[in-house]
């Protein structure tokens, strides 16, 4: 990532000297969905400038531009960013001193708070997103409140992402959700028509590697399986020379 997507706003010396970063996760994913999509566009990678929604019960969003990453939302850790299964995703660093302060917590069980009771474990007591949609279907509260969260995280940073491009060409859901839940699709990219971004009800009900979005729309949205196993392998036998 640039050095502006990558650094933290923090003492220099003290990041230099532990390195303190914005560095992301999910890469192989993102690299991967990225290609995938531009091949299922009848388009090249640098032609393209993509958002990549990895959404699995570990979620990241990535701004790709002609091939090559320039945001993320996971930072140091993959704690930072989107609302995920157990994580937190973004949080006010100064949580952390309110609950030393206040709840009496150490160190080591706020990390296990934030890595394993929070996001929608957190908010509703689910962690899988069939079970929170299926609550929420049915009225249950603390897991509208959740997909609500969700969601709504998902399209600040699409929103955000979107900025950071300057012109978006396709956006992609990717990973256990990303691929397999019509209902946060829809509700995450909902409102956004003045982007360019829409969703085909009927496409986003179906199945497979796919457009989503209506024909001549703006922005391409898509459903791409990742398969990161396969992009290792891609990625080893380049590296060794036999492709």
């Amino acid at each position: 990532m640039p050095p502006a997507a990558a650094t933290y706003a923090l003492d220099v010396d003290l990041s230099r000297r532990y390195g303190v970063r914005r560095y992301g996760f999910h890469g192989t994913s993102h690299r991967y969905v990225s290609r995938r999509t531009a091949a299922l566009l009848g388009r090249t990678v640098e032609e393209l400038n993509t958002i990549v929604l990895h959404l699995g019960n570990g979620a990241s969003a990535c701004a790709v531009a002609a091939g090559r990453s320039v945001e993320t939302s996971m930072g140091l850790t993959p704690l930072e960013g989107l609302v995920m299964g157990t994580r937190t995703g973004d949080l006010d660093p100064a949580v952390t001193f309110h609950l030393v302060r206040r709840a009496g917590l150490a160190p080591d069980a706020i990390e296990g708070l934030y890595e394993h009771r929070g996001g929608l474990r957190g908010l509703c007591g689910d962690n899988d997103m069939r079970a929170v949609t299926g609550r929420a279907h049915v009225g249950d509260e603390a897991a509208i409140l959740a997909l609500d969260v969700y969601c709504h995280r998902i399209r600040k940073y699409v929103g955000a992402y979107h900025a950071v491009l300057g012109r978006l060409d396709a956006l992609t859901f990717t990973a256990g959700v990303g691929e397999h839940s019509a209902v946060v699709r829809a509700r995450a990219l909902a409102g956004l028509d003045p982007l360019g971004i829409t969703v085909d009800p009927v496409r986003n009900d179906a199945d497979g590697e796919r457009v989503i979005s209506a024909d001549g729309a703006p922005v391409a949205v898509c459903v791409v399986p990742t398969d990161e196993e396969r992009a290792i392998a891609d990625e080893t036998a380049e590296a060794l020379g036999l492709r």
